[in-house]
């Protein structure tokens, strides 16, 4: 496979992993993202999304806070001015996932805000499966 397939493929790689909860094997990757983003790409047309909120999700599965907000924030920046409203909303939930399992001092607090929005934004595009997941991450936020 050419490095060109496996760009293509990189993205959605990372994000399944973490979604099936599979985190090492994602941060294994984290070392590739760099590379592509050091290539330039900001998003690539195989993607939904942009190639640092990969980046920040592969951080988070590394267990590398710092970078991975870095990563975030970056995102959210060229989500707004895009505007991505989805993406941002994406973003956004990715980062809380990162803070709630990082439960540092006011993770949790930042987490609750990050997901309120993105809820905000789920149920004004009508996505009602994002809606749900949001919710149940809200709910891990607030357990202290």
């Amino acid at each position: 496979m050419g490095p060109n397939a496996c760009r293509k493929i990189l993205l959605p790689v990372i994000e399944g992993l973490v979604i099936l909860g599979e985190h090492s094997q994602a941060a294994q990757f984290y070392p590739l993202i760099g590379e592509l983003m050091d290539t330039g790409a900001v998003v690539l047309w195989s993607s939904s999304h942009l190639t640092q909120t990969i980046a920040g999700i592969a951080a988070a599965a590394a267990r590398q806070g710092g970078p991975a907000e870095e990563h975030f924030q970056i995102a959210l920046q060229q989500a707004e001015s895009f505007p991505h409203i989805l993406e941002q909303a994406e973003i956004r939930r990715f980062h809380a996932m990162m803070l709630i399992d990082r439960s540092g001092v006011g993770d949790r607090d930042k987490a609750q805000t990050l997901l309120n929005e993105a809820l905000q934004s789920y149920e004004r595009i009508g996505m009602p499966r994002h809606v749900e997941m949001t919710q149940t991450l809200l709910a891990r936020a607030a357990e202290r």
